[in-house]
């Protein structure tokens, strides 16, 4: 009877062990099920919101997304506005270009950069506003959420901050 006891008992404790490690793999599936299902998205303050149109040029595209607004509750800086130059490697070294934002055909601002083929460069842009909405940036590099230019993968990143 001890015996049978102890066959049952280290019998238990392997099955236990076993579900224990089994368990996870099989309720990720449910769990990323129901985060899917729940609609759950990332903040616009860190994708830099969804891209309304893509206006091409000569050898490169240039995304623009809609406008971030300022959060009330939980400030991470002022809205903006995301561009997105595509791809990196066509880019000219000086790059300025005239850029509406609203999709009137009229241009709202006009962003210049120094683009260095090296991936790891110092960037800096300038903004000069055509718009009264476009607030004007001068020699402006990784200042915070609202206002920074970044290399990422094969484009440069763009953001502009708005009033």
């Amino acid at each position: 009877m001890r015996r049978l006891t102890a066959i049952l008992g280290y019998t238990a404790a392997g099955l236990t062990i076993a579900v224990a490690l089994i368990a996870p793999f099989l309720w990720f599936n449910l769990f990323t099920g129901a985060v899917a299902k729940a609609g759950l998205r990332i903040d616009p303050v860190y994708t830099g919101g969804d891209p309304v149109r893509t206006i091409e040029r000569p050898g490169y595209s240039i995304a623009v997304h809609r406008p971030v607004p300022r959060h009330t509750l939980f400030s991470r800086g002022d809205s903006f506005v995301q561009l997105v130059w595509r791809p990196a490697a066509a880019l000219p070294d000086r790059l300025s270009d005239a850029i509406d934002l609203d999709g009137d055909a009229r241009p709202d601002l006009v962003v210049s950069f120094r683009h260095a083929n090296n991936p790891g460069a110092d960037l800096r842009f300038n903004v000069v506003p055509l718009n009264p909405s476009v607030q004007a940036v001068r020699n402006a590099g990784k200042m915070g959420f609202s206002c920074l230019i970044a290399r990422v993968g094969d484009s440069v990143v763009v953001r502009v901050p708005l009033k």
